[in-house]
């Protein structure tokens, strides 16, 4: 488990690298004035419960190949977890990511970082981030406004991970017209997952003709999370 005074970066083109409650790192956002994961729950703890395993991606790719969209890619939490655990499956379907992110600062750091975990997660991203695949598993990693590209993606994804900095931090990010959109890119069984359950995220998502429930509540979390589904 890493501890703030074993950091070997202690920031990074203003973002403060720090130790989350399960020894997992993540940033602090100088500039949006928030950490990119929870750190009273865990950024790989978050990752999991509130992304991975509600998406119930496990149990598809044992018939299907995935889609998947990631919408903010950060330091690539939500990749690397679910690359790892479904890498565990000796399963010969694809598992395909497209993730999107603005700010190509982190990506560039994380290629360099050897304490990140899921470790073999994290290698599998490694290695798709410089040659586009790993075995049977690919990732395209757009560096460009988000809302601009979710306009010009094509096809459907099985799981859209929804991560962007909170409505208060980043309120363009959180609108009805967005959520209609990605409610269009996700397949018939498809779901969309955020780490956000509060009383105007859901009715945006309501509005935009979603159907919300909670996810399991993370532990030290002081809210669940959102799945909502076609």
């Amino acid at each position: 488990m890493l501890q703030n005074e074993s950091l070997p970066v202690r920031s990074y083109r203003g973002k403060k690298l720090l130790v989350s409650a399960d020894g997992s790192a993540t940033f602090y956002n100088t500039q949006y004035q928030q950490s990119y994961r929870a750190l009273s729950t865990g950024a790989f703890t978050e990752s999991l419960v509130k992304f991975f395993l509600p998406s119930k991606l496990m149990e598809k790719r044992v018939y299907k190949d995935l889609r998947i969209l990631d919408i903010c890619f950060g330091l690539g939490y939500n990749c690397a977890v679910a690359f790892e655990y479904l890498s565990r499956l000796q399963s010969p379907h694809i598992v395909h990511i497209v993730s999107i992110d603005k700010d190509e600062s982190l990506t560039t750091l994380l290629k360099s970082l050897t304490f990140l975990f899921p470790t073999e997660g994290y290698r599998i991203l490694k290695e798709c981030i410089a040659l586009g695949r790993c075995g049977t598993f690919s990732l395209e990693l757009y560096i460009r406004d988000a809302l601009e590209a979710v306009e010009q993606l094509q096809g459907s994804f099985d799981a859209i991970f929804f991560d962007p900095f909170s409505m208060a931090k980043n309120p363009e990010m959180w609108s009805v017209e967005l959520f209609k959109r990605l409610r269009e890119l996700l397949s018939v069984d498809g779901c969309l997952l955020s780490y956000a359950s509060g009383k105007k995220v859901r009715l945006m998502m309501q509005s935009a003709g979603l159907k919300t429930a909670d996810t399991q509540t993370a532990r030290n979390a002081f809210m669940p999370g959102t799945i909502a589904l076609r």
